[in-house]
């Protein structure tokens, strides 16, 4: 007998814990599982879980459980489709509904920042080469202009003085 683990046939072990199975096959079963631990540990666990159904009893219903549930049937009918969609945000509190709803936002933006980044300056390898001759005389004509604006600034407050 090929195991049902590897075959991956677990109906043979659960209709073997059922009781199912007719009695040879079952036979063929009992003594494949002689030799194989895990389909033993399966079938006495199916056989456990079996058991335990068949000893369950189900509560006895209340006498006034037909009314009962015909007048929720009807309670149901007379809602309207956003009435049983916001059903389950009815329980939130409003202050707690805001800090989540600001949040749940906040989330939101920043996925969108993140997935859509600003531009960024492309440096091409290939461009102009600056020399320091040229970097120092820049810097000199900045200084020679920062000369001029602080010249023409009035000392006195007359309206004529440069």
């Amino acid at each position: 007998m090929n195991c049902p683990m590897e075959s991956h046939n677990p109906e043979l072990l659960v209709a073997y814990a059922a009781g199912e199975l007719d009695a040879a096959t079952a036979e063929a079963f009992e003594r494949h599982m002689a030799g194989c631990a895990g389909c033993r540990s399966v079938a006495g666990e199916q056989t456990a879980l079996w058991k335990a159904l068949d000893a369950w009893e189900a509560p006895p219903v209340s006498l006034d459980f037909d009314r009962r549930l015909y007048r929720r049937i009807g309670l149901e009918a007379g809602v309207s489709w956003w009435q049983r969609l916001s059903r389950p945000f009815r329980l939130i509190p409003l202050r707690q509904a805001l800090p989540l709803t600001a949040m749940a936002a906040l989330l939101l933006m920043a996925s969108l920042i993140m997935e859509r980044p600003g531009k960024v300056a492309v440096v091409h390898q290939g461009g102009a080469t600056v020399r320091a001759e040229q970097v120092e005389r820049t810097l000199d004509d900045l200084e020679l202009l920062g000369q001029f604006s602080t010249a023409n600034v009035p000392e006195s407050g007359h309206k004529d003085a440069m």
